[in-house]
């Protein structure tokens, strides 16, 4: 009786634990990703990252991503998150290249994530505030094995010498 009353009440937790999740992804909007707006800066190796962020308005958050190592630019992206058909998608564009899009996967507080399984890689990109930090991650899987690439930015003044 006990075993029985157990395995309800976990059936029961986890019931109410994907209720909670559906209804967090469904309710996502573009304001839920305002903590995102203005400037970030992280380090990966030699290399500093940047990421600039509009705040949310007219149904779009317009980003900008470059990386930068010793006085070379050695990648940027164009990035956008939007509502399409309902639902938060977001829109990359590396190196300038054609838009893709990820929609949505699920989000929790103040992490989200964004999958398209259809892409080559990534499949999945997730942005998660952590206190004062922003944690990015993209992964997916490459020739059968999974890859995943995390990066940590702080935010940061957007021009520090105009100040």
């Amino acid at each position: 009786m006990v075993k029985r009353s157990l395995i309800l009440a976990v059936f029961i937790l986890l019931l109410a634990t994907f209720g909670f999740a559906q209804k967090q992804t469904e309710s996502v909007s573009l304001d839920n990703l305002g903590w995102l707006s203005g400037c970030w800066e992280g380090r990966q190796g030699e290399a500093v990252i940047e990421e600039m962020w509009s705040r949310p308005a007219g149904g779009s958050m317009l980003g900008l991503s470059r990386t930068v190592k010793g006085d070379k630019t050695i990648s940027y992206e164009f990035m956008q998150f939007r509502v399409e058909n309902g639902s938060l998608v977001f829109l990359p564009q590396p190196q300038g290249g054609t838009r893709v899009s990820f929609p949505v996967k699920d989000s929790f507080g103040e992490k989200f994530t964004f999958e398209n399984l259809q892409h080559d890689f990534p499949q999945r990109i997730i942005y998660e505030k952590k206190g004062q930090l922003l944690l990015a991650a993209i992964e997916g899987t490459v020739k059968g094995n999974t890859e995943r690439e995390e990066f940590q930015m702080r935010k940061v003044r957007c021009n520090p010498k105009d100040e």
